[in-house]
């Protein structure tokens, strides 16, 4: 009786969704949100499984930081941008008139050594201006503009390496819960016709008086070999179940990583679009080519004036004298002095700017606390591995400083 208790306890286990992630959940490549896996999916005793999942966390933790570092000395620069406009804005109108007659003065010469030239305007003026405020970092700015744009599809392509692994093992853990319940089944039918068999052999030799010995040894042991056979079943199914979460949970670490990877990247190619006003890195090198053209022409005019070098350097000390903190970008934003239309503008892309340099700050630091929190839930739900864990973090925290 005892031992009938034990296999009927065995096979009728209740079965509990312990998984990260809903095998039937959609997969969003374009924006993906970032997953965690459940601490329940974990077993926290395991030491290997357990650092793995810590250095997990770290790991998100360390790529959100590196991220809004990174943003946010941009935020201030773009930030200290918007300042100087908000000077210009502010300057006395005394003092403004000897700006914006710099700057008129500068505007004109330009126009007029561009009237003595027909090899120009393979460029618009906007966008030769445009590419003109950003010739210091080129062609590097353009290298990396590639770089990103190849990085983004490589991480594309992990991302779908990973879905495709995650849902094989989804498949390998809905094949092994079946044959648990197949096997459970079968063991059920064996023990109920087992019965049956063995009821109607001793209904036989009552009623009879046959010899039905041999026949209830021949039940019971087909009986037994059946139950031994589902046994067997039973438990390598579960096994397989068991390895096969693991395995999904590693592949979720994977994900979350690659998904945070592929989050920054994507907004920083975005950002890096809405700072050039491009749409591709082939259209940046195209307008940087035609820039390259057009100022060589350029250049060969402006030798013929030495005009030129005076009003810049006069508008240069205009601005210098406002306080203005970056004198070298304004030269060539003389029309936002002159214009205010012009100024508008260039306010509204510099607030746009900042709005995806914010955009990209809070997503990491949204991220990234979360990922503490999860460390500090560790230390103190799991304090007899509180020191294994803060040694962990000490040596993440060690390599970056």
């Amino acid at each position: 009786m005892g031992i009938w208790q034990s296999i009927k306890g065995l096979f009728s286990r209740k079965y509990t969704e312990t998984e990260d992630y809903d095998p039937d959940e959609s997969y969003e490549e374009e924006i993906p949100e970032v997953g965690y896996i459940e601490r329940a999916g974990v077993d926290m005793s395991d030491r290997r499984l357990r650092e793995r999942y810590v250095r997990n966390l770290c790991d998100q933790m360390a790529e959100c930081t590196s991220e809004i570092e990174s943003a946010s000395k941009e935020y201030r620069y773009v930030t200290d941008y918007l300042r100087d406009c908000e000077i210009i804005d502010a300057i006395p109108e005394e003092s403004e008139s000897a700006l914006v007659s710099a700057a008129e003065n500068v505007i004109h010469l330009l126009k007029e050594n561009e009237s003595h030239t027909g090899r120009l305007g393979k460029i618009s003026e906007a966008k030769y201006e445009e590419m003109q405020a950003i010739a210091a970092d080129m062609p590097k700015a353009l290298e990396t503009l590639k770089e990103h744009e190849e990085y983004k599809e490589l991480v594309r392509d992990d991302l779908r390496k990973l879905e495709g692994e995650k849902v094989s093992r989804q498949f390998s853990r809905r094949d092994a819960r079946m044959r648990q319940i197949n096997s459970r089944n079968i063991a059920m039918i064996a023990v109920f016709a087992m019965g049956f068999v063995i009821f109607i052999l001793l209904m036989l030799q009552y009623m009879y008086e046959m010899n039905v010995m041999p026949g209830v040894i021949a039940a019971a042991a087909l009986g037994a070999v059946t139950l031994t056979a589902s046994f067997s079943i039973f438990i390598n199914a579960r096994s397989i179940e068991r390895r096969t979460v693991n395995q999904l949970n590693q592949i979720i670490a994977k994900q979350n990583t690659v998904k945070i990877r592929y989050v920054n990247t994507q907004n920083l190619i975005e950002y890096e679009y809405e700072k050039y006003h491009i749409h591709s890195s082939d259209e940046l090198e195209h307008y940087w080519r035609l820039y390259q053209e057009e100022k060589h022409e350029r250049d060969l005019l402006r030798r013929m004036s030495s005009d030129m070098d005076a009003a810049e350097e006069r508008y240069r000390a205009e601005l210098m004298n406002a306080n203005i903190n970056y004198p070298t970008l304004w030269i060539h934003q003389a029309e936002a002095v002159v214009d205010r239309r012009e100024m508008v503008e260039l306010r509204h892309g510099l607030v746009a700017r900042r709005q995806g340099l914010r955009k990209r700050i809070d997503y990491n630091t949204e991220n990234r606390d979360a990922a503490k929190k999860e460390v500090e839930s560790l230390v103190a739900k799991y304090p007899h591995y509180a020191h294994e864990i803060l040694d962990i973090v000490s040596e993440y925290e060690a390599s970056g400083e």
